[in-house]
């Protein structure tokens, strides 16, 4: 078995330069996640060190990408890019204590070995009622708001890869694969 050589750290940069420092599977960023850098085909494979055939990816979709069925991943996402127009905010009526409680779900078919069926990932976080009730509450709630959809993208997305699946967008509706 020959000795692997490692990409050189021009060729590294310019890659992920190129790929605009995220993963191209998940799209976490560098701030998120430690990157590498992937040969599309694998060297033993015939495979080169062209920048056609290197990618961007984050090191559990570098790790885990054995598990998905395809033979180019850098066309595929984890989860759409607009994925936070399937989204549904409610917020709770106030019951108890000084905050409200604010919802964010994301409902999908599931598709698999054992048939068809539907779920949902949820997230959730509250807000102090002194917060909403100080000047310039509204702007500090949508901050909070866009934050925490971040967030929950970043959940969705590490649930996803955790389990080898993805979120797949037909017809307006999203499929868990």
């Amino acid at each position: 078995m020959a000795k692997r050589v490692k990409i050189n750290k021009h060729l590294r940069v310019q890659i992920l330069a190129r790929d605009g420092y995220k993963c191209r599977m998940c799209g976490r960023t560098k701030d998120e996640v430690p990157l590498e850098v992937d040969h599309i085909v694998a060297l033993a494979d015939g495979g080169t060190d062209e920048l056609a055939n290197l990618a961007t990816l984050c090191r559990d979709c570098n790790g885990g990408k054995s598990r998905y069925r395809f033979t180019d991943y850098t066309a595929i996402s984890i989860i759409p890019d607009d994925l936070e127009e399937h989204f549904r905010l409610v917020r709770d009526d106030k019951t108890t204590g000084d905050f409200d409680r604010f919802h964010l779900y994301c409902d999908y078919s599931e598709h698999g070995a054992s048939g068809t069926g539907s779920g949902k990932y949820h997230w959730e976080w509250k807000v102090s009622g002194s917060d909403l009730a100080t000047a310039g509450s509204s702007n500090r709630v949508r901050r909070r708001q866009v934050e925490e959809i971040a967030a929950f993208k970043k959940h969705i997305r590490l649930t996803l890869i955790a389990e080898g699946k993805r979120l797949l967008e037909t017809d307006g509706r999203l499929f868990r694969l």
